[in-house]
């Protein structure tokens, strides 16, 4: 017996989503939730002014939110040209039992700008850290930003709100996207302005 890649994403989606509890239906909208996460931005860009100086933090700073706001319009761009319904919106899910914890939103969710967005974050801050910090790598760094990926992406299908696999084309589309602007960043910096960072 033999499964559609669809159907295998509908299962998984459903599956993920059915793993309830009071806990988990308190903490999953909590790690959905953009705003949230304010304050660990902070935490990191402090953690890198303190670790690679105000310059290097800085070029770090900005590629990252170049690499969001150009992962988003590219999410946003491939969300109304592929149209596949988000699972809320999907009569199928909902008929077999999906719970819905969020407000139903948008009703496109393909790819997740939720997923590329920290993707992209942690991609920018690991490759720009190692690329002007002597190729050191902060390993402790890459598993805590690793969690917090994966937190916030699987929050995204718990509450309804994102299929499986617009969580993991979110995260490849968004690692690739930042890798890009960083690598670009970094030849930009290494050929003009060496000076600035050194």
């Amino acid at each position: 017996m033999s499964f559609s890649l669809e159907e295998l994403d509908r299962a998984a989606t459903l599956a993920i989503n059915g793993f309830s509890g009071a806990f988990t239906d308190a903490v999953m909208p909590i790690l959905s939730n953009r705003a949230v996460w304010v304050p660990f931005y902070l935490l990191l860009f402090f953690y890198l002014w303190r670790r690679l100086g105000w310059k290097k933090a800085l070029v770090i700073l900005v590629t990252t939110v170049l690499s969001v706001a150009v992962i988003d319009q590219v999410a946003n761009l491939v969300k109304y040209s592929a149209m596949r319904l988000r699972p809320c919106w999907d009569e199928l899910m909902t008929e077999n039992g999906l719970n819905v914890l969020e407000s139903k939103g948008s009703k496109y969710g393909f790819f997740s700008a939720h997923a590329a967005t920290c993707a992209g974050v942690a991609t920018v801050v690991t490759f720009l850290m190692r690329r002007l910090d002597e190729d050191r790598r902060e390993i402790l760094l890459l598993v805590l930003l690793i969690l917090w990926v994966a937190g916030v992406s699987i929050s995204r299908v718990y509450v309804g709100k994102h299929f499986l696999g617009d969580i993991l084309v979110g995260a490849l589309a968004g690692i690739i996207l930042a890798r890009l602007l960083s690598w670009l960043v970094h030849w930009v910096i290494t050929k003009f302005f060496s000076k600035f960072v050194d």
